[in-house]
């Protein structure tokens, strides 16, 4: 938790010199930036389940092909 608020921290300072436009534009980025966190992780998901389902087809597969031998 002393982590996040020496970020927060660093972070806040950095707003110090910035206009109000800068800040804004900057608040623009972070808004994406976690927008794009949020969709890379539902991307990944649903990676993970194509791939799982994928798994699950080729042990079929398998076990179809050594049941036929």
């Amino acid at each position: 938790m002393a982590t996040s608020v020496k970020y927060k921290d660093e972070i806040l300072s950095e707003f110090n010199d910035l206009s109000d436009e800068q800040v804004a534009n900057l608040i623009k980025i972070i808004r994406l930036f976690k927008e794009s966190i949020i969709r890379q992780r539902e991307s990944d998901f649903g990676l993970k389940q194509e791939f799982e389902e994928w798994d699950k087809l080729s042990d079929e597969a398998m076990l179809n092909f050594e049941g036929n031998l």
